[in-house]
């Protein structure tokens, strides 16, 4: 093979990454947009579940008494969500490092569940193998599915390990493009929480009325505000995963427009080389013939 194709393939090849990266650079600014809108969705109905227990404690102000405060050395159990995929720089490692932090504050064993392959693979390699991974939601239409399977994994722990308190740690966007790892508290909402609920005014001069016993209606309330919570939680994992990605073939985008136009100066410095040599050759033939018809 010549000089000239073994460039000609590289460009080519170069060509047809710049075409994937292209690809997956839309499909990771659409994925943005879809997972945003979903997490802005989901915490305006963690709202409306907020205010309807609201409504519950304003007519029954004792049910809030069955909920307990948080206790330091009650045993924990974490929720980190990571991806199923690759090529988003060091999202992962973020948020393993976050959940790695928090297992060795506590003086307990402390059961891991992994939402996204990759993320359940750093947590090895940390050397905190989750005992859980749930497959990551391929779109925003997964999310409940994700919730639930990870709300039984809960109920599996508290019936098992007598767990008490569950954290999630997710990654989220930065104003400066990043991503940062934050812990939320999913289990148990304390009494602080529920105070700043009921202590809120109610928007209306007419107090909220609703059908059955005011504890029938606040353990289902307290179950949904936790699956509207790892709901957020993925989607806002999500968001921030496809814009590290994005970030990713940005700049994979700019070497490779890099390299390609090193490529082409080779081309076609090899190319003028190729034709000069050529124009040299017919020089010396027609001179060696010049010669000869002389002679």
């Amino acid at each position: 093979m010549s000089r000239l194709e073994e460039l000609n393939q590289r460009l080519a090849s170069a060509g047809d990454m710049r075409s994937i990266v292209r690809v997956m650079k839309t499909l990771s600014m659409v994925s943005i947009t879809q997972y945003q809108h979903a997490a802005r969705r989901l915490r305006t109905y963690s709202e409306v579940i907020d205010r309807s227990l609201h409504a519950v404690m304003l007519a029954a102000p004792a049910v809030a008494e069955t909920s307990r405060s948080l206790h330091a050395e009650a045993p924990l159990g974490l929720i980190a969500f990571g991806s199923e995929q690759g090529l988003c720089g060091r999202f992962n490692d973020i948020a393993a490092e976050r959940v790695i932090q928090r297992v060795r504050e506590q003086t307990s064993y402390v059961p891991l569940l992994a939402v996204g392959a990759r993320g359940g693979q750093r947590l090895e390699a940390l050397g905190h193998p989750p005992d859980t991974v749930l497959i990551q939601p391929a779109s925003v239409s997964g999310l409940t599915a994700m919730a639930e399977a990870a709300l039984l994994t809960i109920d599996q722990w508290q019936s098992s390990h007598g767990i008490e308190r569950v954290e999630i740690v997710f990654n989220v966007e930065t104003a400066h493009g990043g991503v940062k790892a934050v812990v939320e508290t999913l289990l148990p909402i304390d009494q602080s929480e529920l105070q700043r609920i009921s202590s809120r005014p109610w928007p209306s001069r007419q107090l909220p009325t609703f059908d059955g016993a005011a504890p029938d209606t606040f353990s289902p309330l307290v179950r949904e505000r936790l699956f509207a919570a790892l709901m957020r939680a993925g989607a806002e994992a999500m968001a921030a995963e496809h814009a590290m990605r994005l970030s990713a073939m940005q700049a994979a985008e700019k070497n490779i427009a890099g390299k390609v136009t090193e490529l082409q100066a080779l081309y076609q410095h090899e190319r003028q080389d190729a034709i000069t040599n050529e124009l040299m050759d017919i020089v010396a033939a027609y001179e060696t013939l010049a010669v000869a018809g002389n002679d």
